[in-house]
């Protein structure tokens, strides 16, 4: 087959080198099974501010082409607009390729900008669903409707839990055209310590400083925690607009000198901050299935989280403690709970074994091959 081509905003680029490396470990291990090469959108204002080598770098894999939109304006427009984009910028290209299908990596734009490219090419497409891409946008009826408009006609969606399959179907997509295939873990990074260890004094959380992520419940439980606990001490790997409410919060209750800001770190170094905690706290509002709770219990170690999207399907009595989302007291109580427990290493890293990179990646190609030779005999039929 001449391949696939991947249309998606989630993909680490020099300037922003953490971005969704899950997408990243996905798709360097599924070009190994199938042609491929990614298209990345890239919001104008910032492709503007790149260097010119910065545009052309990527290679003959990886393509970063401008998306012009109006800011914080049009939102219901937005898949149009990368449509124009991507036909702007790199239709010939796109035709040089000759692909099989197209795939989109996020619902929207790129899933309903995808599925409109691909009927002006007259080729398959497949949509993979996320999390927020659905849960927030969901919520607009405009968005909505064009993300259930792109799912219907795409050759396969695949979701990464159930709680997203059953939110797709509940907006109208049939079932039977959704694929539930869960992310996996790169067990080469992320891997228990060897030996015994004093238990750490370090609580880490691994995120967007958004406030949809519970950045504030989780300094505020913090917090109350160190009143029992003085020794704890919390680590936050990640930027983001919340920051500096969080750092006036912390200052305000003493608390800012037990509290580590690290900004965004590379994959290595979030699987080393991982062995070096006691446990990894994410009091989220929404989630699909977040890999940094997959990573940290590959690396032996207990969550703490919200009860919230897919998280739920990943983890069990014996790897996580769960807490309503957007609440103080019981994600408190849930942070002493875990940091005066006793957990098995052992046996919270056999749990994540079952989040394999191989698994998700023959399951994804047995996916795409199928539909595409469905097609392939669709056509014949039709001759």
């Amino acid at each position: 087959m001449a391949g696939l081509i991947i249309i998606t905003n989630l993909y680490p680029s020099s300037w922003d080198p953490n971005r969704a490396t899950f997408n990243k470990q996905q798709f360097q291990r599924l070009a190994k099974r199938l042609p491929l090469k990614i298209l990345v959108p890239v919001a104008w204002p910032q492709w503007f501010k790149l260097s010119k080598a910065q545009k052309r770098e990527g290679g003959e894999q990886v393509r970063y082409r401008p998306f012009f939109y109006t800011p914080k304006v049009a939102y219901p427009f937005f898949s149009v607009f990368m449509l124009y984009s991507l036909l702007f910028t790199s239709l010939g290209w796109i035709r040089r390729q000759r692909p099989d299908a197209l795939f989109a990596s996020w619902a929207y734009p790129e899933g309903v900008a995808t599925a409109m490219l691909a009927k002006f090419l007259g080729c398959p497409f497949f949509i993979k669903v996320h999390g927020s891409d659905v849960n927030d946008f969901g919520k607009d009826k405009w968005r909505a409707k064009q993300i259930v408009w792109a799912a219907n006609r795409a050759a396969k969606v695949f979701v990464v839990s159930n709680a997203l399959r059953q939110k797709l179907i509940a907006m109208g997509v049939p079932e039977g055209n959704i694929s539930l295939v869960y992310n996996g873990v790169d067990q080469e990074v992320f891997y228990p310590d060897v030996g015994d260890r004093k238990p750490s004094n370090q609580l880490l959380y691994v995120g967007n400083l958004k406030a949809n992520k519970g950045v504030m419940e989780l300094v505020k439980s913090y917090c109350q925690l160190i009143q029992s606990e003085p020794e704890a001490e919390l680590v936050i790997a990640g930027q983001g607009a919340m920051e500096a409410t969080m750092r006036e919060y912390l200052q305000q209750h003493s608390a800012s000198e037990k509290v580590r800001f690290l900004g965004s770190i590379c994959h290595q170094q979030v699987a080393a901050e991982i062995r070096a905690s006691r446990f990894v706290v994410l009091p989220s509002y929404a989630e699909g299935v977040p890999n940094i709770l997959l990573e940290a219990m590959a690396c032996g170690k207990p969550v703490v989280a919200t009860n919230v999207g897919g998280i739920p399907e990943i983890v069990s009595e014996e790897t996580s403690i769960l807490v309503p989302a957007k609440t103080i007291e019981p994600l408190t109580q849930a942070l002493q709970n875990a940091w005066q427990r006793n957990w098995s290493s052992p046996q919270i890293a056999e749990h994540a074994k079952q989040f394999d990179w191989s698994k998700n990646i023959q399951q994804v190609e047995e996916v795409i091959q199928k539909a595409l030779n469905k097609d392939e005999d669709k056509s014949v039929v039709s001759i």
